[in-house]
């Protein structure tokens, strides 16, 4: 099976929206290379919902519903998995025996830093590639870019956990 690059080289520089659309090609497939390079075997959804405990902290089931936008039964399925492969622990709540709590087990915050590092790598492996005029110009309009999207109101996915 022939691979294909995630990144395309452009042909054209007209249209501003697929020139990024083919950078948040490449950074998806860091993100997503980062995951499946990990130790233990997890799918991308079930990275993220290790990573949004590493966030958020303690959650209850239906908070980690709610942040991933999953019932909650699918969302237990998923502790279920993490909780066998040690990444989580889940505990009744001590104010409300009905109340499942999920948090981060040690394996898990090793499993994000094991993750954040291939990525650090990868993209820093990217970047060092480039330019350092380029490479700076970059980083402005990535930071420029940041705080539009922050800026934006009533946008569903400014509120994805991930």
């Amino acid at each position: 099976m022939t691979r294909r690059s995630a990144a395309r080289t452009p042909t054209t520089a007209t249209d501003p929206v697929a020139e990024f659309l083919d950078v948040s090609r490449s950074l998806v497939g860091i993100a997503v290379y980062s995951v499946n390079a990990a130790p233990v075997d997890i799918t991308v959804t079930q990275y993220r919902l290790v990573a949004v405990l590493g966030a958020q902290g303690p959650l209850t089931i239906g908070e980690v519903a709610e942040l991933l936008g999953v019932a909650q039964s699918n969302a237990s399925r998923h502790c279920d998995r993490l909780e066998r492969l040690e990444l989580l622990q889940r505990a009744r709540s001590q104010d409300d025996g009905r109340v499942v709590i999920v948090e981060l087990t040690a394996s898990g915050r090793e499993l994000i830093d094991f993750v954040t590092d291939v990525r650090r790598r990868e993209v820093g492996s990217v970047l060092g590639s480039m330019p350092s005029a380029d490479r700076k110009r970059l980083i402005d309009a990535a930071r420029d870019f940041n705080v539009a999207a922050a800026a934006q109101e009533d946008r569903p996915w400014l509120t994805a956990a991930w």
